[in-house]
């Protein structure tokens, strides 16, 4: 397991390792793009170069890509359905040519229809990304916190996207999104729990990385809304749960950097307590 954070890219994608090392990361995500919206920057064979150099320099073992925020696989119209699986593939391909791990996204929503039907149109777009995809950068679906009509809320319709997408993409799971959807996550039995339902829906060796937020809601108040590690509802005593299920898997902070310091640092001493 490695500890780390969501990072910025103010004045290019090769300045993200420096700012992850400063922080203490171990690994980091971040965007390669704006997330509201725009022309990517180009990833040519100079900032390729010049990223992996930063890469070694700062010792930052893996890198992983959020994708932009304004991805709905389950809009209603299917120009925009067909633009962002566009914009996905190319997220991959970006990520394969820097050797980032995994790009994740949210799903959308179904708004515009009913869930079953949004379902279809979401495993659709999944399989339009990966049909004839070939590199290295795997493909994450992120558990949501299951506001209004938000897809992908539930192990259950992960993993029917999972198997009628054709199966080759792997899940982020969000610990501030998995508590506010109502996956007790906080107490020993309700931790127990949550982890036989994932075993027999998605399986544990899909989950491929681990957002570490604690909640500033409660257990199934459906808000996305994440907070410091032993601050929101969840505790610290979640953190350490998750660490004993998943001791391989990289957990990446996305809590607000006025005390991401100490957030990483608690995940640290919590893993080398064990």
């Amino acid at each position: 397991m490695k500890i780390g954070c969501h990072v910025s890219i103010a004045g290019g994608i090769w300045n993200a390792p420096k700012n992850a090392a400063d922080l203490g990361c171990e690994v980091f995500q971040m965007f390669t793009r704006s997330p509201q919206g725009g022309p990517a920057p180009k990833i040519d064979a100079e900032v390729i170069k010049k990223f992996k150099q930063e890469m070694e320099k700062w010792k930052q073992q893996d890198c992983y890509i959020h994708a932009p925020y304004y991805i709905n696989f389950a809009s209603a119209k299917e120009a925009i359905r067909k633009a962002l699986v566009r914009v996905i593939r190319e997220e991959l391909e970006r990520g394969s040519l820097i050797g980032a791990k995994c790009v994740m996204t949210h799903l959308g929503s179904s708004k515009d229809m009913p869930r079953d039907e949004a379902l279809k149109l979401v495993a659709s777009g999944v399989r339009g990304v990966m049909d004839g995809y070939t590199g290295t950068t795997e493909f994450l679906l992120e558990i949501s916190a299951g506001a209004g009509n938000v897809i992908g809320d539930t192990f259950e319709e992960l993993e029917y996207i999972i198997k009628n997408s054709g199966g080759r993409v792997g899940v982020c799971l969000d610990t501030a999104h998995m508590f506010a959807s109502g996956y007790d996550i906080k107490t020993k039995e309700g931790f127990d729990s949550t982890t036989k339902v994932l075993k027999e829906s998605i399986g544990l060796e899909k989950v491929k990385v681990i957002h570490a937020n604690d909640s500033m809601v409660g257990l199934n108040e459906r808000k996305d809304r994440h907070d410091h590690i032993g601050d929101g509802k969840i505790g610290k005593g979640g953190f350490e749960s998750m660490m004993k299920v998943f001791p391989k898997v990289d957990f990446v902070l996305e809590t607000k950097h006025d005390k991401i310091k100490k957030d990483i640092l608690m995940l640290k001493t919590v893993f080398n307590g064990f």
